[in-house]
């Protein structure tokens, strides 16, 4: 059963269910079971059922927002579920605009009938998804939402899809690494989870391997297991992360268990030698100090800002996707000031410095500084010219 907050909107959002670190001293073993027991609370279930069959409305939020009606059962619609299904419909980004305009405190009158704009949207909605005869997988589970058990739609997925329960994923893991192994990190989340644990006795101060997996009951993620590095600093977890050549990835298709008992154990090979390289590099870049270019200087808004900022803002700026001025602003104030981060200056302390306020992020935005502390890792090494990093005034 997941217990989240009372809606804000007329879809249910994403929540956090439950996390643990470190501190809390849990093995793999026992968190599978704690997985286990809180699988059988939400009572998943499946639907089998042609789009165009199933009765869809918006409601206002006070009325329960929207509903989805499956073998004659009301269910609430999650956002993420919402999202899903609309990637089935004809036109891309029509679902967001139909919630949108459900969501809107207006009335319109068309020969001399009015409408609410919820209305207006439910008939919308009707019309495109009649239109869809494909059959897809409902996913439905318990929530507890303000003291309440309520039934909801937290996926809409293909017939394809094969599920795998976050309890199944966590008794392969048990399969492969044993039960006995520490568990670093725990994160369970409406729409998928994440589990880390230590590859290597934990030591104060010291990048140890660990091993990442993420799984997803409701097609949002694929089973997936990585090998990164953490760093214990006092009550605090860091973690500089390796990309796709640290990772094993299983999607939710054919005999999942069989492929993971097959491919796992050679692909760890792989992965461990992944994260050996990681940390000769970690070390490596203690050893690298970030300097202004000769004859250099770089002032914005009439403050100085050092060369490490400025390499981390060119790095951040290369992304596609990367740290919002929000976190930028962390970075530079807190976490390469912060006494647990390698010394300042040097390439390690940037690395550090982001991975220390990425433990402040949701599971997505903690993965988005992770994998950019990373980058900014390798594009030092690759940019150094002997231990120092050159930077070119901006």
């Amino acid at each position: 059963m997941t217990v989240i907050h009372p809606p804000a909107n007329l879809l249910l959002p994403s929540s956090t269910i439950l996390t643990l670190d470190h501190n809390q001293g849990k093995t793999l073993g026992e968190v599978a079971h704690m997985q286990s027991r809180i699988g059988g609370k939400q009572n998943r279930r499946d639907h089998m059922v042609p789009v165009r069959d199933v009765p869809l409305a918006f409601f206002p939020a006070e009325d329960g927002g929207a509903v989805a009606v499956l073998n004659g059962e009301k269910v609430k619609i999650s956002k993420p579920g919402f999202r899903q299904l609309s990637q089935h419909l004809e036109v891309t980004g029509l679902g967001k605009i139909l919630e949108q305009t459900a969501m809107l405190d207006s009335t319109a009158t068309w020969r001399g009938q009015e409408a609410q704009a919820f209305e207006a949207a439910n008939l919308m909605l009707r019309m495109w998804t009649q239109r869809v005869d494909k059959t897809l997988r409902w996913r439905v589970c318990s929530r507890l939402i303000d003291g309440e058990v309520v039934q909801a739609l937290d996926g809409v997925v293909t017939e394809n899809y094969v599920p795998l329960s976050h309890a199944d994923a966590l008794a392969l893991a048990v399969d492969h690494f044993g039960d006995d192994r520490n568990v670093i990190d725990y994160r369970l989340t409406t729409e998928e989870m994440r589990v880390r644990i230590a590859d290597e006795p934990m030591e104060l101060g010291k990048p140890i391997k660990m091993i990442e997996i993420w799984n997803s009951e409701n097609g949002h993620r694929s089973l997936s297991f990585w090998g990164r590095l953490w760093k214990l600093i006092c009550a605090n977890g860091m973690a500089a992360t390796l990309k796709d050549y640290g990772r094993a990835r299983y999607v939710h298709v054919g005999d999942m268990a069989s492929r993971v008992r097959d491919h796992l154990p050679e692909q760890l090979a792989g992965i461990r030698q992944a994260m050996g390289e990681a940390e000769r590099m970690y070390r490596q870049a203690s050893q690298i100090n970030i300097r202004w270019e000769p004859g250099s200087v770089y002032v914005k808004e009439y403050a100085l800002v050092g060369p490490v900022e400025t390499f981390i803002q060119q790095a951040n700026a290369s992304r596609k996707t990367g740290m919002n001025d929000r976190q930028l602003k962390a970075v530079f104030d807190r976490g390469l000031l912060d006494e647990t981060s390698s010394t300042y200056g040097t390439l390690a302390g940037a690395v550090d410095g982001i991975t220390l306020i990425a433990q402040d992020e949701d599971l997505t935005g903690q993965k988005l500084l992770e994998d950019i502390a990373f980058d900014v890792m390798m594009r030092g090494l690759k940019q150094r010219e002997g231990d120092l990093i050159p930077v070119a005034a901006a």
